[in-house]
């Protein structure tokens, strides 16, 4: 079993940062502790050429160790203090789900887990590294237990853990990007009812419906800034740079350029809410009761995170398309006192693409799991 959630796996459990890789860039994050709160004490960010991380799994090892041991050295901001790391794992490789089983011991736990696995993945046990824990709840005589499983395949967390190595880093734990994403933006790792979470990328788009205490249902699809930021580039022959320009200070307004940026980027976006509506059905029709709050199983709110939250217009359309209130989240609810938003060094424009890695570094500094 590989120690995907953060346990108390040392005699003096140690503070660690949080490290996010995708596969075209990567952020870093530390925090410490205030009185009262947590403080940002680095953070930075940096690129990949595309060949080498493909779909998530690493491809030329030394490269990345390379480009992430120099950008360690040298953060946007502050100084990184120690070796322990938190890092995520990519959400579309990964499986994490809540399962139901009746009451048992640990032991047995640990065996129905795996026939649980093997029943929900496309690999053999044998191929996989997992890790589970059981869900707490206040409801009372629940006749069984609700356990969190997360699993990814041993090569694809192999390369990640010899990258972490190499980089003369000490891995604390690693963590789905979903996990992550949920300690960031839910207040108190608490909800009153599912909340779907949307995590929007450069290349992907994550869906994780949060229910009670724990992620519920996770997805993702390769629909994100990328082909939209493209799509513009192709209709108005620009570079990249142009094309971004226009995306985020444009972006669904209808009126700018005789609405062509508009033109161009409504059918995506529409696709978009037509992914999330089905997501939605799905878990809905599908989703185990709530124990804390019996029949809450429609989605109550959409919190929507990542770099592409920023799109101008995006909340409303989404509110509209869904029927349901859509806002945009906040990476720092669970690290600074309301009503803090940002700190000075990071904006809260901009931390909305570091949402992943401030709960990852929101786990380096907690002696729980999630």
């Amino acid at each position: 079993m590989f120690r995907f959630f953060s346990k108390k796996i040392y005699e003096i459990e140690p503070d660690a940062f949080g490290l996010d890789i995708s596969d075209e860039s990567f952020k870093f994050a530390q925090l410490r502790k205030k009185k009262h709160s947590l403080a940002l004490t680095a953070f930075g960010a940096g690129g990949f050429s595309k060949e080498l991380i493909d779909d998530g799994e690493i491809k030329k090892e030394d490269n990345v160790v390379a480009i992430i041991k120099k950008a360690l050295v040298n953060p946007q901001y502050g100084r990184v203090t120690t070796r322990h790391v938190v890092c995520s794992l990519p959400e579309e490789h990964s499986f994490t789900r809540v399962v139901q089983l009746p009451k048992m011991d640990v032991t047995e736990v640990g065996e129905a887990i795996k026939w649980e696995i093997e029943q929900n993945i496309p690999l053999s046990i044998n191929d996989v590294y997992y890790d589970w824990q059981f869900v707490a709840s206040d409801q009372k005589n629940i006749p069984h237990q609700d356990i969190l499983i997360s699993a990814a395949p041993k090569k694809l967390i192999d390369g990640y853990v010899s990258v972490m190595k190499k980089c003369g880093l000490i891995v604390k734990s690693l963590e789905v990007e979903s996990v992550a994403v949920s300690r960031a933006l839910v207040k108190g790792l608490k909800t009153d009812g599912p909340v779907l979470l949307v995590d929007m990328g450069a290349t992907r788009t994550s869906f994780i419906i949060f229910s009670g205490s724990v992620p519920q249902f996770t997805s993702s699809i390769p629909l994100a800034g990328k082909k939209m930021i493209g799509a513009i580039a192709s209709v108005f022959s620009v570079n990249e740079e142009e094309a971004r320009k226009l995306f985020f200070d444009v972006g669904l307004d209808k009126i700018p350029h005789d609405g062509k940026v508009y033109a161009t980027l409504e059918p995506i976006i529409k696709d978009l809410a037509e992914q999330i509506r089905s997501y939605i059905s799905f878990y809905e029709s599908h989703s185990m009761h709530e124990h804390e709050h019996p029949g809450a199983v429609a989605v109550q709110k959409v919190l929507l995170s990542g770099g592409v939250s920023n799109l101008s217009g995006l909340n409303m359309y989404l509110a509209l398309a869904l029927r349901i209130p859509v806002e945009t989240g906040n990476p720092w609810v669970n690290i600074l006192q309301e009503p803090l938003r940002e700190v000075p060094e990071l904006s809260y424009r901009k931390s909305l693409g570091y949402t992943t890695v401030l709960g990852l570094a929101l786990s380096g500094m907690q002696k729980t799991s999630l």
